[in-house]
This record gives C-alpha cells, sequence and structure tokens, in this order.
C-alpha cells in the first residue's frame, strides 16, 4: 500500500508542472494498480490525464464502460481526492454523482479491499473474475 501513501500525501509545497508530473505519475500508478486488482483487461479499461487548469489541480481517471475512477489534485484543500461515480457507456463523461472514497480508508488493506468491493459491484464485476 506504500504508493497508495505516496500519492495522497504528496508534497503540495512545490509548485508548477514538477508537483504536477510527481502526482500524475503516482495517480497513474495507483490506477494501474486498482485496475490490475479489479482484473480489467487491456481493452475494457483506459488511464487518461486531464493537466492542471486555471485553479484547479491536475485529474487522473480510470474509465471503464460503467464507472469513473478520479484521482484529483486539489490544490485549495492540499490534498488529493479520490472519488468515482457510475456511467452509462463510454459516451457518458458524467455519470452519476461523486462518491469520495477517504484517505484513511485506502491507506489500510481492510479499507483498499473494502473500496475494491464496492468498486466491483459499481462496475458490474461482483460476480465476473473473482
Amino acid at each position: 500500500m506504500n504508493h497508495i501513501t505516496k500519492v495522497l500525501h504528496a508534497d503540495r509545497r512545490s509548485a508548477g508542472a514538477a508537483r504536477e508530473t510527481e502526482i500524475t505519475r503516482r495517480a497513474r500508478g495507483f490506477l494501474r494498480r486498482v485496475a490490475g486488482d479489479l482484473r480489467l483487461r487491456t481493452g475494457e479499461h483506459d488511464i487518461t490525464e486531464h493537466p492542471a487548469a486555471q485553479g484547479q489541480g491536475c485529474r487522473v481517471r480510470l474509465n471503464t464502460g460503467r464507472l469513473i475512477i478520479e484521482v484529483a489534485d486539489a490544490p485549495a484543500r492540499n490534498s488529493v481526492a479520490v472519488s468515482f461515480r457510475t456511467r452509462r457507456g463510454r459516451a457518458d463523461l458524467s455519470g452519476g454523482g461523486d462518491n469520495a472514497v477517504s484517505l484513511e480508508q485506502i491507506s489500510s488493506r481492510e479499507g483498499y479491499e473494502a473500496m475494491l468491493g464496492s468498486l466491483r459491484l459499481a462496475n458490474g464485476l461482483d460476480h465476473e473474475r473473482r
């Protein structure tokens, strides 16, 4: 769980592109691990990066046909937020409401496994590939 802790508690004191690059790199690693733990096949998902916009931090998303998992830098709160939401196919970019994942939850092995269980249900994988 070490790289999860690294992305969620990344140093925000440094400014600019270096910070964004480091958070993006760690978020991609975290989302690759989530995809692997969910046993998603290569064609079933993709990971996209959205660079920082003015007043907003960078975002990295794991997209499936039924689910979006997002790791977003929130400079105003000095934290990284993890959330997920359901969607109706690849064309639906908004989906349902965001479901925030607490940092304390995914910092522990049990909490991380509980989050994976929720993601399996939301993505319709609860009966498949267990």
